[in-house]
């Protein structure tokens, strides 16, 4: 019943209004234009109290609302997939820097230690260059003490301490004596000047020491000059008794 009379009240309104438009305007009173505003003003308030055009504009402002949000929702996925492809790449950047870097210390690390090797080294031959000079020194104390063996006096004796006191630099810098008489012949640290039979000293051995050698941290600096023991022949008695015979 309420929806007719709100109909017919609309109904009225729309012919008013007709009949208002179909006027020419110098024959609109005040009062008429008075009317139709106010029949205007009752038709929106007809409108919000009709319930199919209430539901008509919710569903408009749902439609609406729901396109603005699926818009917003668009808007953020595309903001969202941009960072996260920001993201990616600053990633990435920051992965190369830091593979260049730990690149850049391995190789830094591997010139300090190379450099350092090479110095290492070259300082060792320097002082092998200048150790070789001294072990003719060396030589020519050992003559002067065999040369004096047996004869002692207060100028001998300095000699000798000044000798070892030169030793025990030279040690201090890595020198040391190679050991030679008595041990069997080591071609890597022995020289062989000549040979003797022996019958206190195994073939193959030292028999004697013609200059000493030495060597400088680990490593050869100067062979050891020596006399090796060979084998008797023993096949000369043998021939000097079938001579007899």
């Amino acid at each position: 019943m309420k929806g007719r009379e709100l109909s017919n009240v609309n109904r009225e309104i729309d012919e008013k209004i007709s009949a208002a438009d179909n006027v020419d305007e110098p024959m609109v009173k005040g009062d008429d234009i008075e009317i139709i505003e106010d029949m205007a003003k009752k038709r929106a308030d007809n409108d919000d109290l009709d319930p199919g055009t209430a539901e008509k504009k919710s569903r408009r402002n749902r439609k609406s609302a729901g396109k603005r949000l699926a818009e917003l929702l668009e808007r953020k996925n595309e903001v969202i997939i941009k960072l996260e492809n920001k993201l990616e790449e600053t990633t990435q950047l920051l992965e190369t820097k830091e593979n260049k870097i730990l690149r850049l210390a391995a190789e830094f690390e591997n010139y300090k230690k190379r450099t350092r090797r090479e110095w290492e080294l070259h300082l060792k031959k320097a002082n092998a260059g200048l150790l070789v000079e001294i072990l003719g020194v060396l030589d020519d104390f050992e003559r002067a003490f065999a040369a004096a063996e047996g004869e002692e006096d207060h100028f001998q004796s300095g000699i000798r301490m000044i000798y070892t006191q030169l030793m025990d630099v030279l040690k201090r810098s890595g020198l040391a004596e190679i050991e030679a008489e008595g041990m069997v012949f080591d071609p890597k640290f022995h020289e062989a000047v000549g040979n003797v039979e022996s019958d206190e000293a195994k073939a193959g051995s030292v028999f004697h020491v013609v200059q000493k050698g030495y060597v400088i941290n680990d490593q050869l600096l100067r062979p050891a000059k020596v006399i090796v023991v060979k084998e008797k022949n023993t096949d000369e008695p043998a021939e000097e008794g079938l001579e007899n015979n």
